[in-house]
């Protein structure tokens, strides 16, 4: 497996091929750096995702949650990587990568969380109050496993969930942004909150792959744009990226998961416009 596309699997891949541990101490951490080394690879890159649960939620809620999102992202690197469960946090050791390898793999596993994080419900698992991100390389790191391990332990990505207040407009924030996108900074103020890329524009032309999924009648009742496709994920550009009726809609007309990320309105009607 390469560190270039970014796939999110469907609870079916969770296989067992992909094995991971929990582990009470960090010796574990350390001794996959010394066996990885021992066997004549000098390149290893550490990711660390943090989950970090409200004070008042049950412990154990919290590690049946963190370990159902660690078997989602295990699939996503290779199955020669270590990858353990500590205290809610995430270790993943990355035989033969530098740090820009990891920062690939940072990235790549930090966008299908934050898809499966906003996407979770009560009655599924206990959604994380707030995430971290980090990485980190060996060699990059004066070659030292301990320096190697802090270093991983910054962070470079950080998201904290705000439950929204309960109201008969619970988009309201969504719908207010939406009605001034002359505002420059209002559209990616609100994708920083909601974990989410924000684009101003778009490409011209679906790619034949994409075109073919969404029919440009359904594109055009919910608002949206598909601008991707890696595997069994689709990118859909769109007005209202928590809009769960047209996601779902998606997803049962397409059979893939849904990424939305931000549009600005005006690109969007652009790129609409263009399915006519």
């Amino acid at each position: 497996m390469g560190y270039e596309a970014i796939v999110l699997p469907s609870k079916e891949a969770t296989s067992a091929h992909y094995t991971c541990e929990s582990i009470d101490t960090l010796q574990p951490v350390q001794a996959a750096f010394e066996e990885i080394l021992a066997s004549g690879v000098d390149r290893v890159a550490l990711v660390i995702i943090k989950l970090n649960y409200e004070q008042d939620a049950r412990l154990a809620h919290a590690t049946q949650s963190s370990a159902y999102l660690l078997s989602i992202l295990r699939p996503m690197v290779r199955k020669t990587d270590c990858v353990f469960l500590h205290d809610n946090t995430l270790y993943f050791v990355l035989r033969g990568s530098n740090q820009q390898g990891g920062s690939i793999v940072e990235t790549r596993l930090w966008e299908a969380l934050l898809w499966r994080v906003h996407n979770m419900t009560e009655r599924e698992f206990l959604r994380p109050a707030s995430m971290t991100i980090g990485h980190s390389g060996y060699q990059e790191s004066n070659a030292n496993i301990a320096e190697s391990i802090e270093a991983a332990n910054f962070v470079s990505k950080r998201y904290n969930w705000q439950a929204e207040k309960p109201s008969r407009k619970p988009l309201r924030h969504l719908q207010a942004a939406l009605q001034a996108p002359e505002e420059d900074t209002e559209l990616p103020a609100l994708a920083r909150k909601l974990g989410i890329p924000y684009l101003t524009l778009l490409p011209h032309k679906l790619p034949a792959g994409v075109q073919r999924l969404v029919n440009p009648s359904l594109a055009q009742e919910l608002r949206c744009f598909p601008i991707g496709r890696e595997r069994n994920t689709l990118t859909v550009a769109m007005l209202n990226p928590q809009d769960n009726a047209a996601l779902d809609r998606l997803h049962e007309e397409t059979g893939l998961f849904i990424f939305p990320v931000l549009a600005h309105p005006q690109a969007l009607q652009l790129a609409l416009e263009q399915l006519v």
